[in-house]
C-alpha cells in the first residue's frame, strides 16, 4: 500500500526543497507542479510575470534511476513527457543569465483499472470485469481484489495482468459487497484502488407449477427466502406474440387473467428484494404454456360476445347498411360475421371466402418469399377457419336467423349443421328447427317437394381417425359432383382460411344432400341421399360419432394409422355398415395395412385402399360404387326420427325448446283437421271469399258506372251504395270462426312465441298444401292422358288447383277483412280486432310480410292498411322515413327471387303458387347509414307477375296489370321492371304496361325512377354486345310513350325521358342466370349475386343523391288511398285525387299569393307616392311656368316603374323557383304547376306595368288638364292679394279709423271691381250623352237592319237604363223565331239563362263605371270606347246561351245610357270643381278676414299658424290616411284564423259554401249560383265591415296612419329652410313630403297670402298647432265610426277589390254544372273544381220530362253516359271523352259517395224552390239524398277542403 499516496509525497518534497532555498538564499523561484499523471508532470516556477517577455532563458534537467534528461525553455513552464508509472524522478530548473537553480522531486502515479463492473451470474456468483491499464508494461504489474461485506474483509485475489476478469462465488444471496480493485507493481508500489458496491441476486423461485383456463392462468411456485424478516416479493411477466404485461405479488403465486385463449403466453417469475433503496431481481424462472380456447374467446375476437346470451336477430341482419368498398374484403376481426351474414343472406356462393383479414400484399409479399411447406406460410396469418365463424355465428343467432342462414347455406348447396358442438359445455345440438324451412324438390320415381327434415333418406357419415393424408371432406365434395360441376360443399383443406386450426367447430357434423334430377346421364346416384360429415378426430367426440353410428346406413372411416388406434377400432360398436378408408404412399405401407387389417378382424362392409397407383377420378369413382350399392340395401331416416334417438345419447334438440313446442301445439290445434283446402277455406275463411270478391265488384263499379246503361247515374249509384252496405251488413254477420279464434289468440303472446306460432303456421300450411296440390296435379295429368273430351273436369281441376293455395297470408287477409267489417259496423265485439293494427305493425317492423293487395279479390283492404300504417307511424316516430322499392314484370321470370336476393328476405309465396296480389316488407337502415341513405327503412313491394296465365282468359286481365303496375309505381321511389331476355313478345307487352304507370304517374306529380333488370344475360361482354339492343330498346321505350300518351289522351310527341330520367347505360342491368348447373344439385350462381349486389348498391345511391324527401308512413298511407281510389277508374290520369298533392298544391296557392300580394302591395305603395309626386308637380310647374317638368317627371315615373316591376317580378320569379327546389312541402308533387305559376307571375308583372303606365299617364293628362285653370286662379289670387294690400294703405290714409262695417262696403267694392274685371271663364261643357250615343252608334251599325232600327228609335240616350233590363222586352219578332225552334219548356230555360247572362254582365259594367268615375277627373271619351270592348268581351265569352244581335243591342243600349249619366255628371263636377270663379269666392270670407286684421294691425302668428296646419295640412293628411287604408286593411283580412278565407281559392270557396249551410237562405243560394262575382263581392265587404267593425280595428290603422304622417310633418318643419316669405316656408315642407301629402295650393295660397309676419314667430306657434291638429284629426277619426261608409269613401286601392281579384282567379265556370274554377294563378293551363254540383242546380232540365237533372258532371264523367251541347255541335258525346271537347278542365270523378254530399243536400232541401224559380218540374233525386244531415254536408265540406 505504499504507493497509496505518492501525490502527496509529491507536495511535501516539494515543499522541503522550496524551504531549503528559503534558507539558503531569500529569493523567488519556487517549482510548482501544476499536473502528476502515470506518464507525465508539468511544473511552473518563479514569478509567473518574469518570463513574459521571453529574455531569460531556463535549463531543465531531470534524471531517474538510469538516464538523465535536459531541455531548455523561454518560459516558466514545462511538461516532462514518457515517463513511467510510480517511477520517482529529480528535476532540477537552471536560470542560465541569472545562474541560479531550483529543484525538487516528484513520484508519478500508478493507474488503477478502468471500467470495474460487475455481472450476477445468479444469487451466490458474480463476474468483475475490468480493462487493464493502458501503455503500461504486463510484466510490470498484477491486480489484487479484495470483497468487503459490511466493511469486513472477507477474501482477497490476485490476478494476472493480462486478466480481464474473474469470478466471485460462495457469496450470499440478496447481499450488499464493497470490492476493490488496484494495480500493484513489481516493486510493492499500489495505485489507488477502483471500488465497486456489488448486490446479489436474490434466490430465484422454486418448483413453477401452472394451471389454466381459456382466459387465465394460475402460476405457484416455492418461496427460496425462508426468512420472513427480509421484505420481498415476486416479478411475473407474461408475454405473447403481441404485447407483455407485468404484475407483482407478495405471495408465492398468482393469477393472471384477461388472457386470450387459444394463445401461447410466456410467463417468468423472479424475486424481487430491495436492499439500501436498490431493487434487486433474481434470474427469471420461465415456464411457457398456451391458454385453452372457449367459446366466449372466439366470439370476443369476431365481436359477437354480447350475442351469446342475446341472440342476432334476423330483423338485425337484414339491416340496410353501407355498402362494403369494390374489395369486399374485411378490415377487422369484428366486420367478418357481417359480411359473410352479408354475403350469405344475398346467397352469395363466395360467402365462406370472407373469413379472413389478411391483406394481399402479406399474401403475395410472402409467396415471394416461402419455397417451403406451406405451413410456414400461415404462421403469421391472422384469420379464422370459415368452419369456426360458422358454428360461432349458429351460436348467436337467434333460431329463426338459424332458419334462414340454414336456408341461405343449402341454396348455395353449402353444407348445414346438423350437430353444433358447444366448447364449453362439450354438448352437442341437433339442428332440427334450424333446418325445418329447408325445403327440397327432386324426381327420383316421381316429381317429389317436401321439407329436408320430414324426408326419410339414407344417411351415409363420413368420419376421421387420426391424421390423414386424404381429405375426407374433399373426397366428399368430389363423390356428390359430377364430372362437369365441381363444387365445394364441404369446406375442405385447400378451401381459403380452411387450413386455419380450428378453435370451437371441432365435433361438428355437418349435413348435405345428394338429389336426383331423373336425367340417367346426370344423376350419380338414382336415389336421394343424405350426407354428414363428423368434423375433428372421431376418439375425441364419441358421442357424436355414436349418433352417426345409428342413424346412418353407412359410415365411411378415414383411418392411415390403424396400428396406432387398435385399441379404439377393437371398441368399435356400430349398427351401421362400415368401410374403412385409407391411403398409402407406397407398397410396403399397403402390405403393413393389409396385415393389420388381418389381425384386428374388424368387420367392415369394405376396405378401400388409395396407393399411389390409384388416380383420383378411380378413387372417386370407387366410392361413388360403394355407396350405391350400400343404397340398395338402406335404412331411411328423417331428421325429424332422429331426433328421438338423440335424446337418449344426450344430445340436445333445439326444437325440444318450451316455447317453440308451446306454438307448435297451438299451430296444430288449427291445421291438423285440414284435409280438403276448398272446403276449408269456404269453412273457416269466410269473409275473403265470395262476398268480398262481390264487395270488390261493387266499389268498382261505382267508379266505373259501366253497367248503368240509361239509368239516372246518381240513382245508380245509390244502388250501388245499399248493395254494398247490404253486402257489408252480412259479411259482419258471420262469426269468427275457430280457427281463427285460435289464430288470434296465437298472435297475441309474447314476441317469441308469435313468430314461433307463425313459422309453424308456415310449415304446417306449406306442406298441406304441397300434398293437396301434388294429389291435384296428378288427377289433372291422368285426366289429360284419357284424352277425354271431358273439359269440364280439367276446368275443374284447373280452378281447384289455382284455388288450392293455403297459407298464412289467407288468415292475415280474414283479419283484415274481419277489421274492415266492424270498423264499417262500428261494432267491435271481439276487442283483440281493435289491437290488430298494432299487432300487424309489430310484425311488419320483424320482417314480416304483410299483404297489400288482396290477390284473390283484386282488392286492398283500404281501412285496415291505413290503420296499420299509421300504427307503424306511431310505433317508429320520429324515425319514421321511408324508401320504397318495387318490382314489376311478367309472372315466373324471377321478380321474387330478385327481391330476396337482393334484400335477403323471403317474401310469404304459397308453396306451388306464384306470387298472387302485392306483399310489403319493411327492412331497417342502420342507424350509421340514415342520415346518408336520408330514409329509416326500406319498404319492398313483391307483385304478382303480369301477364299471368291465370289471368289471360278473362276479359279484364290487361286492364287489372295496368291498375296493378298503375299502383305500385305509384307508390315507390324505385321500380325494377323485370325483364326475361328470352321471351320479346311478353317483354314488349310488359313495357306497354310499365310505360303507361309511368305515364300516369308523371301526369299527377311522381316521378319515379325506374330500372330494368333483364334477367338471364350470361355472356360476359353482354354490355358491349347489347350496345345495339339497348338502342333499340330505348327507341321501343318511345314508340311505347307514344303510343300510351296517344292513349291516355296525353299528346303525340312524348319521349320515355319526358317521363322519367332514363339513362340507356344506368338504368339497364344485366343479371346471369341463377343457377350454377342443373338443379336440384346447382348452387346459386356467384354471378348473379354479384350482380344483384351491385344493382343493389346501384338503388342506394340513387336514393342516397334523391332530391326529393323521404315520405313518412302517413304520407305512404295517403298515397295508397288515393292511388287505389284512382285506379278503380277506368281513366285514371282524369281520376287521380290525392290529398298530398292537394295540400302541396293548396300551400303552393297559398304561398303564390302570399308573395303575389306582397308584390301589389310594393307597387301600390310605390304607384301612391308617384301619383301624389305628379299632382304636386302639376302645381309646381304651373308656379313655375315650366311645363317640361312634369313630362319629364313622367319619363322618369317610367322608367322607375320599369325598374321596380323587373325588379320584384324577378324576386317573384326566384321565390317560385325557390319554393320548387325545396325538400319540404313536397313541392316535387306539384311539379307539373310550376310553369303555370311561373306564368301567372309574368303575367302579373306585365299586367301590372300596363295598370301603372296607364295610371301614370292619366294622372299627368288631368294636371295638364287643370294648367289653364291653375294659371287663372294664379293670376286672381296675385290681383286680389295687390289689390287688399293696396286698400289697407288707402285705409290707413285715412283720418278716421273705420268700422267693420265700413271696412266691409270698402272690401266688396274691390272684390266686385275684381270680378268685373277679370275674365272667369270655365272649361266648356261637353255632351257626353251625345258623344256616348255616336261611339255606340258605330259599335252596333253592322249588326243589321234591326239593331239600326233599335238605334234610331233612342230619342235620348240618358233616359235608357232606369229601369231593370228584361229579355223579354225586346222585340217581338226574336221571340217568334225563338218560339218555332224550341218547345215551351226548353224556350222558358233559354230565355232565363240569357237573362241570367246580361244580369251578369251589367252589374260587371256598372262596376267598371264606378270604377272609372270616382276619381276626381275629367270625362274621356276613350272610357266608353273601352266600356264598348268591355261588353264585347264578356259577350264573346259566354257561348251558352247565345246572345242575339238585338238583345246585345238592347243590352248595350241599356248600360251605355247608365254609362252617359254617370260620365255627365263626372264632367259636369269637374267643371264645376275648376271654376276659377267658384274657387275665389270659396276663400272670399278668408280674404276678408286677412284684410281686417291687417287693417286692425291684428297679431295673426298663432291663428295663421292653426289655420295653416287645419285647413292646409288637415286635408292632405287625411287623404293619405285613407290612400293608404287599403293596403292595411287586406293585410289584417290575411291574417290569422280569417286569413285562411282568403289564402287559396279552394278555402275561400269552403268559407263561402259554409256559410251558405249557416244561413239556409235559398235566394243567397240562387245569388251564389247564378250572379257568383256580386255574391262575392258582397261577402267579401261584409266580412271587412264585421271584421273591422270590432274593437276599433279600422281606428287602430287610422291611428297609425296618423303618428307616421304627423311625425314626418314634424320632421320636414325641423329640416325646412326658414325664409323671409312664410309661404315659401310651408310650400318647402310640402316639398320635402312631396310624395306623401298633396299640396292643396288655393287653400295654401288663401291663407298665407296677406301674411308677412314673422316666421320664427310663425313657425313656433306652427309646431304647437300640429299638435293640435292632430288632436283634432284623432277626434274627427273617432266620431267618424261607420266602417261601412268609410269603405265606400275609399277612392283607391279598395280592399274589397284587391280581395276579390285574389280569390276570384280566372272567373271560368265548369261546363256541366257552372261551379267556380279554383286552381292557383291566373295563367294556369287547366281548371278545376273541388266540389261539382247536381247539374239542375246550374238550370239543366231533361228535355222529355222537364224536369230538373240530378247528375253531378263528377259522376258521369266515370260513366258511360253522353251529353250534347252546342259545343258539340248538339251531338251525343261521351262524358268521359269531355275533353276532347273541352281540353282545359280537368273534371276528378267522385272517389267517394260522400264527396258531394254537400250539393246533395241543398238540392235536396231546395229541389222544390229551384223548380219554381226556373219554372221546371222538381228533379227526382235518390232516397238517400234526403238522409243526409247538415253534419254531414258540413263534414264534406271539411274533408273536401281539408279544413277543421
Amino acid at each position: 500500500m505504499g504507493g497509496r499516496d505518492e501525490s502527496n509525497d509529491v507536495k511535501r518534497n516539494t515543499r522541503t526543497y522550496n524551504d531549503k532555498e528559503e534558507e539558503e538564499e531569500e529569493t523567488e523561484g519556487l517549482i510548482r507542479f501544476t499536473d502528476v499523471g502515470p506518464h507525465s508532470v508539468r511544473l511552473e516556477w518563479g514569478d509567473p510575470d518574469t518570463a513574459a517577455n521571453g529574455q531569460h532563458k531556463f535549463q531543465i534537467e531531470w534524471k531517474n534511476e538510469e538516464k538523465d534528461y535536459t531541455k531548455t525553455t523561454h518560459e516558466n513552464h514545462f511538461e516532462i513527457k514518457q515517463l513511467s508509472p510510480g517511477t520517482s524522478y529529480n528535476i532540477r530548473v537552471v536560470a542560465i543569465e541569472e545562474k541560479k537553480s531550483f529543484s525538487a522531486s516528484v513520484s508519478t502515479v500508478i493507474p488503477a483499472p478502468e471500467n470495474f463492473e460487475y455481472v450476477s451470474e445468479d444469487a451466490t456468483t458474480v463476474k468483475l470485469n475490468w480493462t487493464p491499464p493502458q501503455k503500461m508494461d504486463p510484466n510490470l504489474y498484477k491486480f489484487q481484489v479484495i470483497m468487503y461485506k459490511n466493511e469486513e474483509k472477507t477474501e482477497s485475489v490476485t490476478a494476472k495482468s493480462n486478466e480481464k476478469n474473474i469470478l466471485m462465488d460462495n457469496l450470499l444471496p440478496a447481499t450488499e459487497y464493497k470490492a476493490t480493485i488496484n494495480v500493484i507493481l513489481n516493486n510493492g508500489k499500489q495505485s489507488e484502488p477502483a471500488i465497486l458496491i456489488i448486490h446479489t441476486k436474490p434466490l430465484p423461485p422454486e418448483n413453477i407449477q401452472i394451471k389454466n383456463d381459456a382466459t387465465s392462468v394460475y402460476l405457484k411456485w416455492i418461496d427460496p427466502i425462508i426468512d420472513d424478516k427480509i421484505p420481498h416479493r415476486f416479478r411475473v411477466i407474461w408475454r405473447s406474440e403481441s404485447n407483455a404485461m407485468e404484475s407483482f405479488t407478495d405471495k408465492a403465486e398468482v393469477n393472471v387473467s384477461s388472457l386470450k385463449p387459444g394463445t401461447e403466453y410466456s410467463f417468468s417469475v423472479c424475486t424481487v428484494v430491495e436492499l439500501n433503496g436498490t431493487k434487486l431481481e433474481s434470474t427469471p424462472v420461465k415456464i411457457t404454456h398456451s391458454t385453452s380456447i372457449n367459446m366466449e374467446s372466439v366470439l370476443r375476437d369476431l365481436g359477437l360476445q354480447h350475442y351469446l346470451k342475446n341472440k342476432l336477430t334476423l330483423k338485425s341482419v337484414l339491416e340496410i347498411r353501407k355498402p362494403l368498398d369494390k374489395g369486399q374484403n374485411a378490415d377487422s376481426f369484428t366486420s367478418l360475421p357481417w359480411l359473410f351474414l352479408r354475403k350469405l343472406m344475398m346467397v352469395n356462393s363466395s360467402a365462406r371466402k370472407c373469413a379472413s383479414k389478411c391483406s394481399s400484399k402479406i399474401r403475395e409479399q410472402k409467396c415471394i418469399n416461402t419455397v417451403q411447406t406451406s405451413a410456414g406460410f400461415y404462421e403469421d396469418q391472422k384469420g379464422i377457419n370459415p368452419l369456426d365463424l360458422i358454428t360461432a355465428l349458429f351460436h348467436c343467432a337467434d333460431p329463426f336467423l338459424q332458419q334462414e342462414m340454414a336456408l341461405k347455406m343449402s341454396l348455395c348447396q353449402f353444407s348445414v349443421p346438423l350437430l353444433l358442438p358447444n366448447c364449453d359445455t362439450k354438448e352437442c345440438t341437433l339442428m332440427l328447427w334450424a333446418l325445418r324451412d329447408i325445403t327440397k324438390q327432386f324426381r327420383s320415381r316421381g316429381l317429389e317437394e317436401n321439407s329436408i327434415v320430414r324426408t326419410d333418406l339414407p344417411l351415409v357419415s363420413f368420419v376421421r381417425l387420426g391424421k390423414n393424408n386424404l381429405s375426407k371432406s374433399q373426397c366428399l365434395n368430389k363423390l356428390l359432383s359430377n364430372s362437369q360441376q365441381n363444387h365445394d360443399t364441404f369446406i375442405h383443406w385447400n378451401c381459403l382460411n380452411a387450413n386455419i386450426p380450428r378453435k370451437i367447430s371441432n365435433g361438428l357434423v355437418e349435413m348435405s344432400w345428394y338429389l336426383p334430377n331423373g336425367k340417367e346421364t346426370i344423376d350419380i346416384f338414382k336415389e336421394p341421399v343424405a350426407f354428414a360429415n363428423l368434423r375433428g378426430d372421431v376418439s375425441l367426440f364419441q358421442v357424436q360419432f355414436a349418433f352417426l353410428c345409428q342413424t346412418s346406413s353407412a359410415v365411411f372411416l378415414f383411418c392411415d394409422d390403424l396400428d396406432s388406434h387398435q385399441t379404439f377400432l377393437g371398441s368399435l360398436q356400430y349398427r351401421s355398415k362400415l368401410v374403412l378408408v385409407c391411403a398409402t404412399n407406397d407398397p410396403t405401407s399397403r402390405n403393413n395395412l393389409k396385415h393389420s387389417l388381418a389381425q384386428m378382424k374388424l368387420k367392415t362392409y369394405s376396405v378401400i385402399i388409395k396407393d399411389g397407383y390409384m388416380n383420383e377420378d378411380e378413387f372417386v369413382n370407387t366410392l361413388q360404387k360403394t355407396v350405391a350399392e350400400m343404397l340398395a340395401d338402406s335404412t331411411k331416416l328423417s331428421i325429424e326420427k332422429m331426433s328421438k334417438i338423440a335424446p337418449n345419447l344426450r344430445i340436445l334438440v333445439d326444437e325440444n325448446d318450451a316455447m317453440c313446442q308451446k306454438s307448435k301445439k297451438m299451430a296444430d290445434r288449427i291445421t291438423i283437421d285440414i284435409e280438403d283446402i276448398l272446403e276449408y277455406k269456404t269453412r273457416q275463411l269466410p269473409l275473403q271469399g265470395k262476398l268480398c270478391k262481390e264487395i270488390s265488384k261493387m266499389e268498382k263499379e261505382m267508379c266505373r258506372l259501366r253497367k248503368a246503361n240509361k239509368q239516372n247515374i246518381e240513382h245508380y249509384k245509390s244502388e250501388l251504395k245499399s248493395k254494398i252496405e247490404h253486402l257489408r251488413k252480412e259479411q259482419g254477420s258471420n262469426s269468427i270462426r275457430d280457427a281463427v279464434s285460435l289464430f288470434i289468440s296465437g298472435l297475441y303472446c309474447s314476441p317469441n312465441e308469435q313468430l314461433y306460432f307463425l313459422k309453424w303456421m308456415k310449415i304446417n300450411l306449406d306442406s298441406l298444401t304441397r300434398k293437396h296440390l301434388s294429389r291435384l296435379e296428378e288427377q289433372y295429368r291422368d285426366a289429360c292422358k284419357n284424352h277425354t273430351d271431358d273439359k269440364e273436369r280439367l276446368r275443374d281441376l284447373d280452378n281447384q288447383i289455382s284455388s288450392s293455395s293455403l297459407g298464412v297470408q289467407h288468415f292475415m287477409r280474414e283479419l283484415s277483412q274481419l277489421y274492415e267489417s266492424a270498423h264499417f259496423q262500428g261494432d267491435w265485439k271481439n276487442i283483440n280486432l281493435k289491437k290488430l293494427p298494432e299487432m300487424c305493425a309489430q310484425l311488419m317492423l320483424n320482417g314480416f310480410p304483410l299483404e297489400l293487395i288482396d290477390g284473390d279479390a283484386s282488392n286492398i283492404p283500404l281501412t285496415w292498411i291505413g290503420d296499420v300504417l299509421t300504427a307503424l307511424n306511431n310505433l317508429t316516430a320520429p324515425h319514421n322515413r321511408i324508401r320504397v322499392v318495387t318490382v314489376l314484370g311478367v309472372q315466373s321470370t324471377g321478380k321474387s327471387t330478385l327481391l330476396n336476393t337482393m334484400f335477403g328476405i323471403q317474401f310469404a309465396v304459397s308453396s306451388g303458387r306464384c306470387t298472387r296480389g302485392a306483399f310489403m316488407l319493411l327492412i331497417g337502415v342502420s342507424e350509421e347509414f340514415r342520415s346518408e341513405l336520408q330514409c329509416d327503412y326500406i319498404l319492398v313491394i313483391d307483385t304478382e307477375g303480369l301477364k299471368s296465365p291465370e289471368l289471360e282468359k278473362l276479359a279484364d286481365s290487361y286492364e287489372h296489370d295496368n291498375e296493378l303496375a298503375t299502383l305500385v309505381v305509384g307508390l315507390s321511389d324505385i321500380t325494377i321492371v323485370n325483364i326475361a331476355m328470352e321471351n320479346a313478345t311478353e317483354m314488349k307487352d310488359t313495357l306497354q304496361i310499365v310505360v303507361h304507370a309511368f305515364l300516369r304517374m308523371t301526369e299527377v306529380g311522381k316521378r319515379p325512377c325506374c330500372h330494368f333488370a333483364h334477367q338471364n344475360t350470361a355472356d360476359v361482354a353482354v354490355r358491349e354486345k347489347t350496345l345495339r339492343e339497348r338502342i333499340s330498346f330505348f327507341q321501343q321505350l318511345d314508340i311505347m310513350t307514344q303510343a300510351a300518351a296517344k292513349m291516355e289522351k296525353r299528346g303525340t310527341n312524348k319521349k320515355f325521358t319526358d317521363i322519367l330520367e332514363y339513362n340507356i347505360e344506368g338504368n339497364n342491368w344485366y343479371i346471369p342466370g341463377l343457377w350454377l348447373g342443373v338443379p336440384p344439385m346447382a348452387p346459386v350462381s356467384t354471378g348473379y349475386s354479384e350482380e344483384v349486389s351491385k344493382f343493389k348498391n346501384g338503388i342506394l345511391d340513387i336514393l342516397k343523391k334523391s332530391k326529393f324527401p323521404a315520405q313518412d308512413f302517413m304520407v305512404f298511407k295517403e298515397w295508397i288511398r288515393s292511388l287505389w281510389k284512382a285506379v278503380q277508374f277506368e281513366s285514371f290520369i282524369f281520376s287521380f285525387r290525392n290529398s298530398l298533392v292537394a295540400e302541396a298544391y293548396s300551400k303552393l296557392c297559398a304561398e303564390f299569393n302570399t308573395w303575389e300580394w306582397a308584390f301589389k302591395k310594393h307597387m301600390i305603395d310605390w304607384y301612391t307616392k308617384s301619383e301624389t309626386k305628379i299632382t304636386n308637380m302639376g302645381v309646381m310647374s304651373v308656379q313655375s311656368t315650366n311645363v317640361l317638368n312634369i313630362d319629364r317627371l313622367l319619363a322618369a315615373l317610367k322608367c322607375e316603374a320599369s325598374y321596380e316591376l323587373e325588379k320584384e317580378g324577378k324576386k317573384l320569379l326566384d321565390i317560385i323557383q325557390q319554393y320548387f327546389e325545396r325538400e319540404e312541402e313536397h313541392a316535387h308533387l306539384v311539379e307539373n304547376h310550376k310553369e303555370d305559376f311561373l306564368n301567372s307571375a309574368r303575367g302579373l308583372q306585365r299586367e301590372t306595368e300596363t295598370e301603372i303606365r296607364n295610371k301614370l299617364e292619366n294622372a299627368v293628362l288631368i294636371q295638364k288638364g287643370i294648367e289653364k285653370v291653375e294659371l287663372i286662379k294664379q293670376k286672381q289670387r296675385d290681383t286680389m292679394r295687390e289689390k287688399v294690400l293696396n286698400l289697407i294703405q288707402d285705409c290707413r290714409n285715412r283720418t278716421n279709423t273705420l268700422s267693420d262695417s265700413e271696412l266691409n262696403e270698402e272690401f266688396e267694392k274691390i272684390w266686385i271691381d275684381i270680378v268685373k274685371q277679370n275674365s272667369f271663364t270655365a272649361l266648356p261643357r261637353q255632351d257626353v250623352v251625345k258623344e256616348t250615343y255616336s261611339l255606340l252608334h258605330n259599335n252596333l251599325e253592322m249588326k243589321g237592319g234591326a239593331v239600326r232600327e233599335m238605334l234610331s228609335n233612342v230619342t235620348s240616350l240618358d233616359q235608357c237604363g232606369t229601369k231593370p233590363f228584361f229579355v223579354t222586352t225586346v222585340k217581338m219578332n226574336l221571340l217568334t223565331r225563338i218560339s218555332k225552334s224550341l218547345l215551351p219548356a226548353e224556350r222558358n230555360k233559354k230565355h232565363r239563362l240569357i237573362q241570367l247572362t246580361c244580369e251578369k254582365i251589367i252589374f260587371q259594367s256598372e262596376t267598371f263605371i264606378t270604377n272609372k268615375t270616382e276619381p276626381k277627373s275629367d270625362y274621356n271619351s276613350a272610357d266608353i270606347q273601352e266600356l264598348l270592348c268591355f261588353i264585347d268581351k264578356n259577350l264573346e265569352s259566354c257561348k251558352d246561351p247565345q246572345i242575339s244581335p238585338e238583345i246585345e243591342a238592347a243590352l248595350k243600349i241599356h248600360i251605355c245610357g247608365i254609362a252617359a249619366r254617370a260620365f255627365q255628371k263626372m264632367h259636369d263636377d269637374y267643371i264645376q270643381r275648376t271654376d276659377p270663379l267658384k274657387s275665389l269666392e270659396k276663400f272670399k270670407e278668408q280674404w276678408l278676414a286677412d284684410f281686417k286684421d291687417l287693417y286692425y294691425q291684428r297679431d295673426q302668428c298663432q291663428s295663421k299658424a292653426e289655420m295653416c296646419a287645419i285647413k292646409c295640412f288637415g286635408p292632405a293628411v287625411m287623404e293619405y290616411i285613407q290612400k293608404r287604408l287599403g293596403p292595411d286593411i287586406v293585410d289584417e283580412m290575411l291574417t290569422g284564423e280569417r286569413g285562411l278565407n282568403f289564402c287559396t281559392r279552394s278555402f275561400f270557396q269552403c268559407s263561402l259554401l259554409k256559410q251558405l249551410l249557416q244561413d239556409e237562405d235559398f235566394n243567397n243560394i240562387l245569388k251564389y249560383v247564378h250572379n257568383y262575382e256580386k255574391f262575392v263581392t258582397d261577402w267579401i265587404s261584409e266580412k271587412i265591415i264585421q271584421h273591422f267593425s270590432e274593437k276599433g280595428a279600422l281606428l287602430k290603422l287610422e291611428m297609425k296612419h296618423l303618428n307616421v304622417i304627423i311625425n314626418k310633418i314634424k320632421e320636414a318643419v325641423e329640416n325646412a329652410e326658414i325664409k323671409e316669405d312664410i309661404c315659401s316656408f310651408v310650400t318647402n315642407v310640402f316639398k320635402s313630403l312631396n310624395k306623401e301629402l298633396v299640396t292643396p295650393t288655393d287653400t295654401l295660397n288663401a291663407t298665407l297670402a296677406l301674411y308677412n309676419s314673422n316666421p320664427a314667430e310663425f313657425i313656433d306657434c306652427f309646431k304647437s298647432s300640429l299638435d293640435k291638429m292632430h288632436k283634432c284629426l284623432e277626434d274627427q277619426l273617432r266620431v267618424e265610426r261607420n266602417v261601412r261608409d268609410k269603405l265606400t269613401k275609399l277612392k283607391v286601392n279598395r280592399p274589397q277589390e284587391v280581395l276579390f281579384s285574389r280569390v276570384f282567379g280566372c272567373g271560368k265556370k265548369c261546363p256541366f254544372c257552372s261551379a267556380p274554377c279554383e286552381a292557383g294563378g291566373k295563367k294556369h293551363t287547366n281548371h278545376f273544381v273541388s266540389i261539382h254540383r247536381p247539374q239542375g242546380i246550374g238550370y239543366y232540365s231533361w228535355i222529355e220530362t222537364n224536369k230538373l237533372v240530378p247528375d253531378i258532371c263528377s259522376s258521369s264523367v266515370a260513366s258511360d253516359v253522353s251529353f250534347r251541347h252546342k259545343d258539340t255541335g248538339y251531338q251525343w258525346y261521351p262524358y268521359k271523352e269531355y275533353r276532347q271537347i273541352y281540353p282545359d278542365w280537368w273534371i276528378q270523378p267522385d272517389t267517394s259517395i260522400q264527396a258531394t254530399d254537400f250539393w246533395k243536400y241543398i238540392f235536396a232541401k231546395y229541389n222544390t224552390q229551384f223548380a219554381k224559380k226556373y219554372n221546371l218540374k222538381p228533379a227526382d233525386i235518390p232516397y238517400d239524398w234526403y238522409r243526409i244531415t247538415l253534419h254531414q254536408a258540413n263534414k264534406c265540406l271539411e274533408d273536401t277542403f281539408k279544413r277543421r
